[in-house]
């Protein structure tokens, strides 16, 4: 993803300060490829928003393990959440590491695999049709494991070992234990071969693949995001280093051995994911305190809400690991994390995505003809309205389910959807914005 600043209206002197020019630029992917991603992306976000208000008085009763609420999830951690992803990498890896991408092509095959059989596996779980549950997820698994290789393959060929490819790497290694337990998951739906040890398998599925899988792209992309977004220069890699050591840690040690004894698959990773997921958070915490742009926009208010409701999540791991659980919290917790990481990923669409569009359409004019500064092709006044419902909505959505209220539940996923439903309108027009 190249850099991104915010330029004024009529601007004639090229492209805004800190847009990659020379090698990196030219390795930068056609438009369409980062361009179908975010489009499914927010199609995905607004169908799980859709689906938060249907399943909202389940989760309030605790009902964590529904498959309504399986397949919700899944909308938001496989469509929104790592949809989102893919094409953010696409377009950031000639400035992270190096080299494009191994190849486009591939990355659209990869793409019209996962999508539709990612759609088809949530359809068949929501609906109690096994058939399509497990075609949806060999298909959308199929796509994940060529987007796992051309990956895989641009950072082999990459020059620098830094924090960033440091994150990705262990990222998308996590990534595929991730499909391998999911997958195991899946077929012991139809087949039932996991018998007492299914809940052991789950819960190491979910926490490699937050934590393992989304939070190390995290901790990577933000080391060089934050500081370009908030304009923070010499906070150091310390603690991200810190963080990926830590994390990377913890989801081996539960990837492999969560079915031993509970020191080593219960007690040790949590200490070793809730110590990466600190050390994440006091190091964004430093690039937000030590930035030198006054005036925080909506995109990164949005990705810091995200972060705030991810020290939700951490607050409420010690009463899931510690003793017997109630239901309720368990849901909180999962709540906290998935929607923190929701609002993280929506915040850098008010980056992202306008970038897109003036580097494509409006860029070759610059110097040329009179063309719009990047964040004036969205209104700034909606995206603030965005934020508001959007964490107005998963705030209320974490208390509503600690309080176990259905009527509160639903209330916040109607908020939290008419966000979702905000920044899919701005992101839908922002796409059509051509000189």
């Amino acid at each position: 993803m190249s850099p991104m600043a915010t330029g004024a209206v009529g601007s004639t002197s090229g492209p805004p300060p800190g847009v990659a020019r020379g090698a990196a630029a030219e390795a930068a992917p056609p438009f369409r490829l980062p361009g179908e991603h975010f489009t499914a992306g927010i199609l995905f976000l607004t169908a799980g928003a859709v689906g938060l208000v249907l399943v909202a008085p389940e989760l309030a009763r605790g009902l964590h393990l529904s498959p309504r609420v399986v397949a919700v999830t899944h909308l938001f951690t496989l469509g929104w959440i790592t949809t989102s992803i893919m094409g953010a990498l696409y377009q950031f890896l000639p400035v992270a590491v190096g080299p494009s991408i191994r190849s486009v092509r591939l990355a659209h095959v990869s793409f019209w695999l996962y999508v539709p059989g990612l759609a088809g596996f949530v359809g068949g779980m929501a609906s109690g049709w096994s058939v399509a549950m497990i075609a949806g997820a060999l298909l959308f698994c199929s796509g994940l494991v060529l987007f796992l290789a051309n990956l895989g393959l641009t950072l082999a060929a990459a020059n620098r070992h830094d924090v960033t490819w440091w994150a990705l790497a262990c990222a998308a290694v996590f990534l595929g234990v991730t499909v391998i337990l999911g997958l195991a998951l899946t077929g012991n739906l139809y087949w039932g071969y996991l018998g007492a040890d299914r809940l052991t398998a789950l819960g190491a599925h979910i926490h490699v693949a937050l934590a393992g899988w989304v939070l190390l792209v995290m901790i990577g992309v933000a080391q060089r995001l934050l500081p370009m977004f908030l304009l923070s220069h010499g906070v150091g890699s310390r603690l991200a280093r810190l963080a990926i050591v830590l994390v990377a840690s913890g989801a081996g040690i539960l990837a492999g051995l969560h079915h031993g004894p509970p020191l080593v698959s219960v007690w040790l990773p949590a200490v070793l994911l809730a110590g990466g997921l600190i050390a994440f958070l006091a190091q964004a915490r430093a690039f937000y305190t030590h930035r030198h742009r006054p005036k925080v926009d909506a995109g990164m208010k949005l990705a810091g809400s995200g972060l705030l409701l991810l020290v939700g999540g951490l607050l409420l791991a010690p009463f899931v690991f510690l003793g017997p659980p109630s239901p309720r919290i368990v849901t909180a917790y999962g709540a906290a994390l998935v929607l923190g990481m929701s609002l993280f990923v929506a915040g850098h669409y008010y980056k992202i995505v306008p970038f897109l569009v003036w580097y494509h359409r409006f860029g070759p004019l610059a110097g040329m003809q009179k063309v719009p500064g990047v964040s004036d092709l969205y209104s700034r006044r909606w995206a603030d309205v965005a934020l508001v419902l959007l964490l107005a909505g998963a705030l209320g959505m974490v208390l509503a389910v600690l309080a176990g209220s259905g009527p509160a539940a639903v209330s916040a996923a109607l908020v939290f959807l008419a966000g979702a439903g905000t920044e899919a309108i701005q992101m839908g027009l922002l796409s059509r914005r051509a000189p």
